[in-house]
């Protein structure tokens, strides 16, 4: 272990909300397989060997304290990328994150550490991006040693970004291409992001801290597309698609059919790069990041 331990984790529970997710799990199963005690919250109950689960919303205030009581920390990771019904970015993102903090004072628990998102910002074009920005300034503003993180894209075994590239190359008779395709992204794998938080735990230095979180290299978006249809095999054509186009459909179809592969929100997000300087996560984390080419066929 590197530095000042801040938490000796083994002797503490910790929860974590959206733990069923595709991130979640890697970290709960990281958490647990090193002999850590667990409590997953999460709306839908699932069953996860060696974590205590707790059925409840983030958003509900007596369910988080609830699952808080007794915890030295708590890893709040719930988000969402498209909206559904009431499950809004501002209901999700801000009310749950503002929920959990408020959780958090009343359990007792003294440490944060929250899933943020590269391009975070105050005068982002995307709903998604403003509101995971105001959650960040109320971890902030909450008065926790809370540690931040901004991932790019995250990729790993059965979800995640690559997962929906791959969706979209099965998907009819041609690859479709917004723009030309240049936006930059830099996938960071999941167990990478999991590794990242399971250390933060342990790193006093962390505290207060934000961290973007990438992988080793940057691509176009037409470049992943085609090193993942190359990886599978997938041969058709592309098209490019102006954003002028494709916008009145997305901001109609994407709101309404979830089959629809994008979002008025997802599209803004599309169009402009996603890339960070990863010194800071090698040199805290002590980890070398995994590129995407060594995980394609995960």
């Amino acid at each position: 272990m590197r530095g000042n331990a801040f938490i000796t984790v083994r002797r503490y529970m910790i929860l974590v909300t959206g733990g069923t997710g595709f991130v979640g799990s890697h970290i709960v199963s990281r958490l647990t397989s090193g002999g850590e005690k667990v409590r997953v919250l999460a709306r839908s109950w699932v069953d996860m060997p060696r974590a205590d689960m707790v059925q409840g919303d983030v958003r509900d205030l007596s369910a988080v304290v609830q699952a808080a009581r007794g915890c030295n920390a708590v890893i709040h990771l719930v988000g969402i990328i498209r909206e559904t019904g009431d499950q809004t970015f501002r209901r999700v993102h801000v009310d749950g994150t503002r929920t959990v903090i408020q959780a958090c004072h009343e359990a007792g628990v003294p440490r944060l550490l929250h899933m943020s998102a590269l391009g975070a910002r105050p005068a982002a074009r995307s709903e998604y991006h403003r509101t995971k920005w105001e959650a960040e300034e109320l971890v902030r503003g909450s008065g926790f040693p809370a540690t931040i993180f901004r991932p790019s894209v995250i990729f790993g075994p059965g979800e995640g970004f690559i997962a929906e590239v791959r969706k979209l190359l099965r998907q009819g008779s041609v690859i479709p291409i917004i723009g030309g395709g240049t936006s930059l992204l830099q996938p960071v794998w999941v167990e990478d992001v999991a590794s990242c938080f399971v250390s933060a735990l342990r790193e006093s230095q962390t505290s207060g801290q934000a961290y973007e979180l990438g992988g080793p290299e940057a691509f176009g978006f037409e470049e992943l597309v085609d090193l993942v249809a190359e990886a599978d095999g997938v041969a058709k054509p592309k098209i490019h698609f102006s954003p002028k186009l494709i916008g009145p459909a997305a901001a109609v179809l994407g709101r309404v059919w979830r089959r629809f592969p994008i979002t008025s929100d997802q599209l803004r997000m599309l169009l402009e790069d996603s890339v960070c300087d990863i010194t800071a996560m090698v040199q805290t984390f002590g980890i070398e990041p995994a590129s995407l080419r060594d995980h394609l066929n995960d």
